[in-house]
């Protein structure tokens, strides 16, 4: 008889360390602000992503936070790891049913808040009251503003995105396909410390291997960006790709990693051997308008001032027509970033969303050059009153990659 070994004991490394308490209390006692001033019961959190932010754990449940009392955690599966990562008092439950039913019994006769860009609609019909209020907006809006130790953590995954860019660098040969490129990066960012996946807001899927090279970059896609690439088949057409990149070719290395639950966002070009002209014209343009774009990215400037500055300078350069096709022209520059990969504000045309301190912005000016091909640069930016704080610190300049060997990869 084959004996089975105890299970072991659950031991979090040194990305799973535990939000602190008084993150989470702070949290909490903001959003109450916004559901009392809604007039609400409280507010029935379901989305990953929220519940992590306001109670420190993602295990399987709801968390219901109440105007008024003592916050509750109806864990379906695991009440015991969630009470050793969260303050917030945890309740267990036995099943689906369970949980419905403390709503309908927490929310009584009042209006419920919800998330209502991530709650299922069928769920409407069982939260126990036909009266509820969208408090994704305020949710939302408290991201937005990181604390100390929130950049602090988003600082350390820009460390470790450095790391695999230049480890990436080092790795880059002719004959390589994308997705295996892509697919070696990935191994290296997970050896540190990077979780596999990416949290995201409704139906955007965000993924960490985005690598797209040559003609590759001019190519139509399901993603709105000027080079949204063709993955591997109809089930997935974005991202890398099974064609193997080539010298004298740009190579476009848009890579998210998450550590601990909280993202960056960055870009960067990669050229083996030395780069045609026209790609190094169009990248230097490309980087004098992030510079520019970036220097605005101050408290009290609007998100729309922003875009219209580098398209302005785009235009000066003679490369505005080169921000995506005509059929596809993009009309944003750069989006929040933070626990979900994209978050308020978004720096897009016409936006009147008014930038402010603690904002982690992904500023992300990419072009085309038909016939050719495309080139980007991407950072994540802090807005802080003495001006951005750059959490990405990687060279931006176009990556030269001396040639390599050729590779037998498939």
């Amino acid at each position: 008889m084959t004996r089975v070994p105890n299970p072991p004991t659950y031991h979090p490394g040194p990305a799973a360390q535990p939000v602190p308490a008084e993150e989470i209390r702070g949290r909490i006692e903001r959003f109450r602000r916004a559901l009392r001033d809604r007039g609400v019961a409280g507010a029935l959190l379901t989305h990953r992503p929220d519940r992590f932010y306001l109670a420190g754990t993602t295990q399987e449940g709801f968390l219901w936070i109440p105007s008024a009392g003592e916050p509750e955690l109806w864990i379906l599966r695991d009440p015991t790891r969630a009470a050793r990562e969260s303050p917030v008092r945890v309740v267990p439950v036995g099943s689906g049913r369970d949980l419905w039913q403390r709503t309908a019994r927490a929310v009584g006769e009042g209006a419920v808040g919800i998330a209502a860009d991530v709650m299922p609609a069928a769920w409407l019909g069982r939260l126990g009251s036909d009266r509820w209020e969208d408090v994704a907006p305020d949710l939302l809006g408290l991201r937005r503003r990181k604390t100390p130790w929130e950049r602090e953590r988003m600082a350390g995954v820009g460390r470790t995105v450095a790391r695999v860019y230049e480890y990436g660098a080092a790795r880059l040969r002719p004959g390589v396909t994308e997705a295996v490129f892509a697919a070696e990066l990935f191994a290296e960012a997970v050896r540190w410390g990077h979780e596999g996946r990416l949290w995201s807001r409704g139906t955007f899927e965000a993924y960490p291997w985005h690598v797209v090279a040559g003609p590759n970059t001019l190519a139509a896609g399901a993603v709105d960006t000027p080079m949204p690439g063709v993955g591997r088949s109809p089930a997935f057409p974005v991202g890398a790709s099974d064609r193997p990149i080539h010298e004298a070719e740009p190579v476009v290395v848009d890579f998210g990693i998450s550590v601990g639950g909280y993202q960056t966002d960055q870009t960067r070009t990669f050229c083996l051997g030395p780069a045609p002209a026209w790609l190094a014209d169009l990248h230097r343009a490309l980087l004098d308008v992030h510079r520019t774009a970036a220097a605005l990215l101050r408290p009290g400037v609007q998100a729309g001032e922003v875009f219209e500055a580098a398209l302005r300078r785009a235009e000066a350069l003679g490369i505005e027509g080169y921000l995506g096709p005509p059929e596809r022209r993009c009309r944003f520059v750069g989006h929040g970033v933070g626990i979900e990969t994209v978050e308020p504000p978004l720096i897009a045309e016409g936006s009147r969303e008014v930038l402010a301190e603690g904002d982690t912005i992904a500023l992300e000016p990419k072009a085309v050059v038909p016939g050719l091909g495309g080139a980007g640069v991407e950072d994540t930016f802090l807005v802080t009153a003495d001006g951005p704080v750059r959490l990405t610190p990687m060279p931006q300049e176009l990556w030269g990659v001396e040639r390599g060997p050729t590779t037998g990869d498939p």
